[in-house]
């Protein structure tokens, strides 16, 4: 099963970077800094609540595709070793957020669309593919120490304020 999860994500990473446009060579190079992958270092809540560091993981590209991936709970459930429930698929399903596509810099701001998410309804507004849109926005911060900070920009429904410290995988 596990093997089965991850060659779907394989093939969504592949499908993903042969539909999503790539972006000019004008937004690659203001975007130069944040290329590469990240992981997770902190979370913290517009309430000021820091969040433990679950795992996550940013890709930035120099052709203007992302993928991000991360855990938002500390209390994400194990599957048992047997065939688990629908309620135990549920569970572990809804503790996940994945989605990756295409973006694009302006300044501090990211703006990136979603080819494929965890979240269907989400997947399905992906303007190329006949949906009215899924663009959302983060504005970044890149720091002397080597992290980036992304925060969801005050205007998203879902995330509004939430802050990432990300740091480059091994540092």
């Amino acid at each position: 099963m596990r093997a089965m999860r991850i060659s779907a994500l394989l093939i969504a990473l592949l499908v993903v970077n042969g539909c999503a446009e790539p972006g000019t060579e004008e937004q690659a190079e203001e975007a130069q800094g944040i290329h590469g992958g990240w992981v997770v270092s902190e979370w913290s809540q517009p309430e000021g609540v820091l969040m433990p560091a679950e795992r996550g993981l940013f890709l930035f590209t120099e052709s203007g595709h992302y993928s991000m991936m991360w855990v938002p709970t500390a209390d994400r459930p194990d599957l048992p070793e047997e065939e688990p429930s629908d309620e135990e698929l549920a569970a572990a399903y809804m503790t996940f957020v994945a989605n990756s596509g295409r973006y694009s810099v302006s300044g501090n701001l990211i703006t990136y669309e979603a080819y494929m998410a965890r979240d269907p309804a989400y997947m399905s507004g992906f303007e190329p593919m006949g949906g009215e849109g899924n663009a959302r926005n983060l504005t970044y911060t890149l720091n002397d120490d080597g992290t980036l900070i992304l925060e969801f920009v005050p205007d998203d429904v879902f995330q509004a304020g939430t802050r990432a410290v990300l740091r480059r995988p091994g540092e």
